[in-house]
């Protein structure tokens, strides 16, 4: 766990509303299930981040839409990534499920020397 905490990355936590529930931007009870310091968490009421996701993807991810809109999808870009212009090196999700896969690639020896953002 301390390995994962300390390569260079940042985070961007994307919430949206997607549930009856989600009417506004989460708690900042709910946003500290997410302690650690390099993430960024932002709160996407027009699904902007979500629409631009889908244009970058290369295939329709299997999970993670409703109604169009993808939700609950992690996803990694390499180092030199350019938001618009680059498509992720992951996506999957739920995020709960494709956590390990996610920490597998991170802690990889491509992933360690590309050192990713």
């Amino acid at each position: 766990m301390e390995q994962e905490r300390s390569l260079p990355i940042r985070v961007l936590v994307v919430w949206e509303p997607i549930l009856p529930t989600d009417w506004s931007r989460p708690s900042g009870m709910v946003q500290s299930r997410i302690s650690d310091t390099r993430v960024v968490q932002y709160w996407d009421n027009d699904h902007l981040v979500a629409m631009e996701l889908q244009h970058q993807l290369s295939s329709e991810p299997s999970c993670c839409q409703r109604k169009g809109t993808l939700w609950d999808l992690a996803v990694l870009y390499g180092k030199q990534a350019q938001w618009g212009s680059s498509s992720p090196v992951f996506a999957d999700g739920p995020v709960v499920d494709a956590a390990p896969d996610l920490a597998k690639l991170l802690a990889s020896p491509q992933m360690q020397t590309s050192s990713t953002h």
